[in-house]
């Protein structure tokens, strides 16, 4: 399975959201995502990350944006708030506790996805440790 690193303008990253991009300069302080710099910029990788969870976090588990502020990033991330609150992974809630209408939304596959990938290579890295 093949992680992708894609980059976007804020242009590109606010449709593929479906919003607004004065919706989504709205998220930024509250997502922690930082604009770049320079005008017509790129957002990297990891903000992309970022702002995926963000989006499964208000859309698909339907948290205010206070909320996520609050509870979610003291609680060290979605997958860790969705743990103490509600006792599953992130993982389990987006393949198991989900419509299956959200559950084709293309954000969560890329999630969900990417979760595979991490895990993937946690246990490719530990296998390796192991052996040597």
């Amino acid at each position: 399975m093949i992680c992708e690193n894609v980059i976007y303008t804020q242009k590109k990253l606010a449709q593929r959201y479906g919003i607004s991009i004065a919706a989504l300069q709205r998220w930024y302080p509250f997502a922690g995502i930082i604009k770049p710099k320079k005008r017509g910029g790129y957002f990297d990788g990891s903000t992309v990350e970022i702002a995926d969870i963000f989006y499964v976090a208000v859309k698909i588990r339907r948290l205010t944006f206070k909320e996520y502020l609050q509870q979610v990033i003291p609680a060290g991330g979605l997958d860790c708030y969705l743990q103490k609150v509600n006792n599953m992974t992130l993982y389990d809630f987006l393949t198991k506790h989900i419509s299956d209408e959200e559950q084709a939304n293309e954000i969560v596959q890329v999630v969900i996805k990417r979760i595979e990938c991490h895990e993937a290579y946690k246990s490719a890295s530990t296998t390796v440790t192991s052996i040597a």
